[in-house]
């Protein structure tokens, strides 16, 4: 039972960190995912206080556990007895167990804990987090301002506030305020680097400060202010090479870095310099591989290699290399494929499927092998059509989704 138990909670936890690195919605652009400077780690913390108490009572059961908190909540346990606290943070728990079927369910219960604890910065974060990833747009910039109005004056406020501040940008971005957005990047960076200066040995504050250079990064590029973007993703590749130095071992910082070397790469190719951006991409390449090697099970790093192979066969396509561009797509195609073939339910992967799918097709009717190109474009127009078919079905679901929860409802709230 023990190590059933230890299994349960390590798969909670795991499935926990693949959801908050989904993007919100499909095709959406891959920043949606981005680091959530602190959250995830709130996030986990409330799956670690479930897995310590009601999940054991459960037997290792995510429903049951589900079930027995929302028994206790409304005052229906055997004698009200306490989790771990307070209303709120059984209100978390059930959040955090929510958030792996359903972002909304999450929401409600987190909004419930918020109410509870109005003056918690960290629950206030973590409604602007579900806020901001359902587009309650709003509501989320309400609640990281709330945050940082909280961390005034308080120990440790300094980086309650940056983080607050960080989460705000990302929420002008998507209300497209991008000029205040870019203030409250700049605000957080200020502050983050301040903190990382004052204890250069905290890596947390360090890969903050990295964090928010790519924020900058990615919003000077979508500006088309391509040499600014460039000097921000190089300050946050330098971060990341001291922190991938200090620790090798450590696979999100190894991450980081090759993710660095991908964004350089695609600034120095949309200025024109594609000797710079091939080399970047490459060294991109290379530490995508070695983290697919060292974990061949995590899809997400799988497909981080397929990613770096695209992007070196669009370089050499655009250098006039056609046959080493099409080796290099054909490379990442048969990544890709067995990647996306083992989570179909990512529609963003099935789209970028289809994109190499006609790109190996395109260049191969170029070369005169109609018979190939056709199979390469047929497969890649059945994948489009598949996902056309699957957003047909939307209003359809919606019905189901009505049905399932005017059932639950009579479970009790």
């Amino acid at each position: 039972m023990a190590a059933r138990l230890q299994w349960a909670a390590h798969d909670l936890r795991e499935r926990l960190r693949r959801r908050l690195g989904e993007p919100s919605a499909p095709f959406t652009n891959p920043a949606s995912a981005a680091p959530t400077v602190g959250a995830s780690e709130a996030f986990e913390a409330d799956i670690e206080a479930v897995a310590k108490t009601v999940l054991i009572e459960a037997g290792g059961q995510r429903a049951k556990a589900k079930h027995l908190l929302r028994k206790r909540l409304n005052g229906h346990g055997q004698g009200n007895r306490s989790l771990n606290g307070s209303e709120a943070a059984y209100w978390r728990q059930l959040g955090a167990l929510s958030l792996l079927d359903s972002t909304q369910d999450a929401l409600a219960a987190y909004a419930r804990a918020a109410d509870l604890a109005p003056d918690d910065p960290q629950a206030q974060m973590l409604l602007g987090v579900l806020c901001l990833r359902t587009g309650r747009l709003e509501a989320a910039e309400a609640a990281f301002r709330r945050q940082m109005g909280l961390a005034e004056g308080k120990d440790g406020g300094e980086v309650v506030r940056y983080r607050a501040g960080t989460m705000l940008g990302d929420v002008l971005v998507a209300k497209g305020d991008e000029d205040e957005a870019l203030l409250a990047y700049d605000a957080a960076q200020r502050e983050a680097s301040a903190l990382a200066e004052k204890e250069p040995e905290n890596p947390a504050y360090q890969r903050d400060v990295s964090v928010t250079y790519d924020r900058i990064g990615e919003l000077l590029s979508a500006k088309g202010q391509l040499d600014l973007a460039l000097e921000s993703y190089r300050r946050s590749l330098e971060i990341a090479e001291a922190l991938a130095k200090r620790d090798p071992a450590n696979a999100g910082w190894q991450r980081d870095l090759s993710v660095g070397h991908d964004r350089i790469g695609d600034v120095l190719e949309r200025m024109g310099d594609l000797d710079g951006a091939l080399a970047a991409y490459r060294r991109g390449l290379a530490l995508a591989e070695t983290l697919a090697r060292r974990d061949p099970e995590r899809l997400e790093g799988c497909w981080d290699v397929s990613v770096s192979l695209d992007n070196i066969g669009d370089v050499l396509l655009a250098k006039g290399k056609a046959g080493e561009a099409l080796a290099a797509y054909r490379q990442g195609l048969e990544i890709a494929e067995a990647v996306a073939g083992n989570d179909p339910a990512r529609t963003g992967w099935q789209r970028d499927l289809a994109v190499t799918l006609h790109k190996i097709g395109s260049l191969e009717a170029l070369s005169g092998n109609e018979a190939e190109a056709r199979e390469f474009l047929e497969r890649g127009r059945a994948i489009i059509a598949r996902l056309d078919r699957i957003a047909s079905f939307r209003a359809q679901w919606r019905a189901d989704l009505a049905k399932f929860d005017a059932a639950l409802r009579t479970l009790g709230a």
